[in-house]
């Protein structure tokens, strides 16, 4: 019988993979991550309330369920790399390096100790054979294929990965939770950022001592004073609402300069951007990272057909039509049809 070790967060999605699995014929154990400490007033995933709901479905399936503390690690590589960016001026993408990092990382080298020959998580992307080997695909349901968050598996790893609802819509995931009569069938997902309880994350930087208000200048491209503002971190490249300035022409958000504390905004044709560089490339596709693809550069983004080549120890990225908010911090991702050919960070934004 072939062991199948399932990232357990709580939630309906890894609940019915655990579910799934088990009715194939796996050997399933369930592990939950944790994030966070008692103290810490989170209920998403990595908090305690999350690894309780986890229990409770193992013991309905009659698995077996761990609790392994992760809380330095996710400190190091999830949170503090998230205000260490974000204080740069970047746009980091926390659930990147998260998977990255520790559900196939951390949970890989659990996964082994226990004997598994699989590692399973309840992310919505497909694993299938191509003609190189095992390749990373978009899930069937466009609404919600994350296969954007997860270019960074390392490509020796997809042959041990399964994920049992990469060809399922959400609907029907729910259905297979009430067929188990799973206790968390109708549990509300969770959309926010799982260590920022209320959703804000300037708020939160500011509640835990990471920043300060300190009064700064909004400006045109050509240098003119439009405004003040309270800190450069309360803006996001492509923001349009609450500058906090007047002006006859829509205005959105085109550069943040956290060394003067400026932030620039600019017209839209002017916050359009015509490639990019990025570092850290994980290149999961048969040919060599260099060619013409597509490129998203935003979970939601539409894609569009660019050219990648090598520059130094980066990537240039020149996309073919200029594209909206193109943001340091942000992960560009490559893709042949619905296969993931690979991705990095974007380092820095070219008009």
């Amino acid at each position: 019988m072939k062991r199948a070790v399932v990232a357990m967060s709580g939630g309906v999605d890894s609940s019915v993979a655990c579910a799934i699995l088990k009715e194939k014929g796996f050997d399933v154990v369930g592990i939950t991550l944790r994030f966070f400490s008692t103290s810490q007033q989170v209920s998403c995933c990595g908090a305690q309330e999350s690894a309780a709901k986890a229990r409770q479905v193992c013991q309905t399936l009659g698995i077996r369920h761990y609790l392994k503390d992760a809380r330095a690690l996710f400190k190091k590589d999830v949170t503090d790399n998230f205000i260490l960016q974000y204080l740069s001026g970047k746009t980091p993408n926390p659930c990147v390096e998260c998977n990255r990092s520790l559900k196939f990382n951390y949970l890989f080298s659990i996964a082994a100790g226990l004997g598994a020959d699989y590692l399973a998580t309840g992310h919505y992307a497909i694993i299938k054979n191509a003609d190189d080997g095992p390749g990373l695909f978009r899930g069937r349901d466009p609404l919600k294929d994350q296969s954007y968050f997860l270019y960074c598996i390392r490509k020796e790893f997809l042959g041990r990965i399964i994920f049992p609802l990469g060809d399922m819509e959400k609907r029907e995931t729910r259905e297979i939770a009430g067929r188990f009569t799973l206790p968390n069938a109708r549990s509300a997902e969770s959309k926010d950022i799982c260590f920022i309880p209320k959703g804000d994350y300037r708020l939160w930087l500011k509640e835990n001592g990471m920043a300060d208000n300190i009064p700064g200048y909004i400006k045109d491209d050509s240098g003119k004073i439009l405004g003040r503002h309270n800190g450069f971190f309360y803006f996001t490249i492509g923001q349009r609402k609450n500058l906090g300035i007047s002006s006859s022409s829509r205005l959105y958000v085109s550069e943040i300069k956290p060394e003067t504390n400026e932030v620039i905004v600019s017209t839209l044709d002017k916050a359009m951007f015509s490639g990019c560089r990025i570092a850290n490339l994980n290149w999961l596709g048969p040919q060599k990272p260099q060619g013409e693809f597509s490129v998203q550069i935003r979970y939601r983004h539409k894609p569009c057909r660019c050219e990648l080549k090598k520059d130094g120890d980066g990537f240039l990225v020149s996309f073919e039509k200029k594209q909206f908010a193109a943001a340091p911090g942000q992960s560009a991702v490559f893709y042949e049809g619905d296969r993931v050919l690979g991705g990095g960070i974007i380092d820095e934004t070219f008009r």
